[in-house]
């Protein structure tokens, strides 16, 4: 039985996160034939079906620099190092450790699959990047972008366009169940963030945003929607949604009911409250993603290139489709009301096309590993 490390964004409190962990390890024990799976993360979610993966790391370390060591030892004695989903790969200290522990492996392999790559966020990011990938035997990449960046670094290695891991999660658990409401769906669903305090860009672009999101939910009457409802798709301390819904819940002036959901530990149960609105406006990709799985009519509001990469996927109409840092009041308002009042034109790409893509990651590897 292989020992596999998985590495990823994982045990941070963050939903998408939580779902994209749930697919690499079905992907890794179905495809990879493993029941020993290690995850860069301190806890597990609470999923309704228990998967074969434990926690590498400790919350409280008895010794200096104990997760390291676990990390470095996990990375020594697996035979297969899998980095599992998201947007992983923009930073040199990150790019950098990912790489020594592909160089600490003494295992068969080490792939990728449903990535990212970029924008880089230093001048050394880009090189340290090329060194990476140049050490993995597959990468299955989500966007277009990320394939052509990834080819530009090398050419000759084995990669693919591929698809988001997210649409397999359904696999993971019980029966393959859709996330698609059959009663009534009632009310609209927000996620919003904060981005770019983070990475040390002109916070002013947060504040214009935020007023202008404001201004547009405080013309919504009851006519218009039942209920408000914030969710907090990531529940990090730091880098969490619960500041900024706080605040906006705080400004807003309607009579519509408002409530905000805190991180659920379950991303089933996040999937299904989505399944049951009207409509969401999502800021977080996987609050997009989630309106996609469930079928939801979702107003993208991107704030970062892989927003647009996962519309651009998807064939999202350009009318529900919105540059956050850069849009009219009127232009959000009019997506908005047009999901509320039956208008929506949904993506092209169905959810079937969108998971068969999704499992080109694990095909792919497949291949490459038995080449």
């Amino acid at each position: 039985m292989r020992k596999i490390l998985l590495s990823g964004y994982y045990g941070e409190y963050n939903t998408g996160d939580d779902v994209l962990l749930a697919s690499s390890t079905w992907g890794c024990n179905q495809f990879l034939k493993s029941n020993e799976i290690l995850a860069t993360s301190v806890h597990i979610p609470n999923f309704e079906k228990k998967l074969p993966v434990l926690p590498l790391y400790v919350e409280r370390e008895k010794v200096k620099s104990e997760n390291l060591i676990r990390l470095y030892y996990h990375a020594l004695t697996s035979n297969i190092i899998v980095f599992g989903g998201g947007s992983v790969f923009h930073s040199t200290d990150k790019l950098t450790r990912d790489s020594d522990l592909i160089d600490l492996s003494r295992g068969d392999c080490a792939i990728a699959l449903g990535v990212s790559f970029g924008p880089f966020r230093d001048s050394g990011a880009e090189l340290a990047c090329k060194k990476f990938i140049n050490k993995l035997s597959y990468i299955g990449v989500r966007d277009e972008d990320s394939f052509n960046i990834a080819k530009s670094l090398a050419p000759d290695l084995n990669i693919e366009k591929t698809f988001d891991l997210a649409p397999l999660f359904p696999y993971s658990q019980q029966d393959n169940s859709p996330y698609k409401s059959s009663s009534k769906r009632r009310g609209l669903a927000i996620s919003l963030c904060h981005y770019e305090r983070y990475i040390g860009l002109n916070t002013e672009i947060e504040k214009r945003r935020f007023e202008k999101i404001l201004n547009v939910l405080n013309r919504l009457t009851l006519e218009d929607v039942e209920e408000l409802i914030f969710i907090d798709f990531n529940g990090h301390r730091v880098f969490g949604d619960f500041d900024i819904h706080n605040e906006m819940i705080k400004r807003l002036n309607i009579q519509i009911p408002v409530s905000r959901i805190a991180y659920q530990h379950n991303p089933a149960d996040v999937l299904n409250l989505i399944s049951r609105c009207r409509g969401i406006v999502g800021m977080r990709l996987h609050s997009c993603i989630f309106g996609y799985m469930t079928e939801t009519p979702t107003v993208i509001l991107s704030y970062h290139p892989k927003c647009m990469g996962w519309a651009n996927e998807i064939q999202a109409n350009p009318d529900f489709t919105i540059d956050s840092t850069h849009f009219e009041e009127e232009q959000l308002y009019s997506s908005i009301m047009n999901i509320l009042h039956n208008k929506y034109i949904p993506p092209i790409l169905t959810l079937p096309n969108a998971q068969k893509l999704a499992m080109k990651n694990w095909e792919g590897a497949l291949c490459s590993m038995s080449q």
